[in-house]
């Protein structure tokens, strides 16, 4: 009799599907690699400390920005490009920042010489808003700036159709402020007397 209880009781153990194999079924593992998933969040973590660092920048920006478009500075650089130069060799107005000792904004235009060799010589002319020292009074700058054609070879459909909208792609120029010999017009900026300077940089 025992003979054969043995042997089944056996054959029970062999054929009854195991417990861990019935959790692994019923509970599904990510199919995310762990290693992908680790890398997508420290991506992430990396994103948002250069988010936070970068944010008083952005703010410092937005502030002289909002100067500049209270002193309609873009319009006055428009107005300037139809009334003084010729509409294939000038564009813009574009608006640049970035960073140098301190946060800036500004608005561009430029123009080129006519000819067959104007391209290699491209002159900006801009309206910039910056701060010389930190909480400084934003200083406004009015001014232009020279930049060689940088590129190896001259394609004279590509340049013409690329150059309505940017210079960068032909020219070594990060739009920055100019130096302070080729300052044309100055002054610090003051909210009270908005007007006064709006008048002063359309005539300047």
């Amino acid at each position: 009799m025992c003979t054969f209880l043995i042997p089944l009781f056996i054959i029970h153990l062999l054929c009854a599907p195991s417990q861990s194999s019935n959790l692994r079924q019923t509970y599904v593992l990510p199919t995310i690699s762990p290693m992908k998933n680790r890398t997508d969040i420290r991506s992430e973590i990396a994103r948002l400390r250069r988010e936070r660092a970068e944010a008083p920048t952005r703010e410092a920006q937005e502030g002289l920005a909002a100067v500049l478009d209270g002193l309609n500075a873009m319009g006055a650089l428009e107005a300037l490009r139809q009334k003084r130069f010729n509409r294939l060799l000038a564009s813009g107005p574009k608006a640049v920042f970035g960073i140098n000792a301190f946060p800036w904004v500004g608005a561009v235009i430029w123009h080129r010489p006519p000819g067959y060799h104007g391209f290699k010589v491209l002159t900006i002319y801009g309206t910039w808003a910056f701060r010389e020292a930190d909480g400084s009074t934003p200083l406004i700058v009015i001014g232009t700036k020279r930049a060689l054609y940088a590129v190896d070879f001259f394609e004279a459909e590509a340049y013409m159709k690329l150059m309505k909208r940017d210079y960068s792609t032909y020219y070594k120029d990060d739009g920055s402020p100019p130096l302070h010999e080729s300052w044309l017009w100055s002054a610090p900026y003051n909210a009270a007397d908005r007007l006064a300077q709006r008048v002063q940089l359309a005539e300047a």
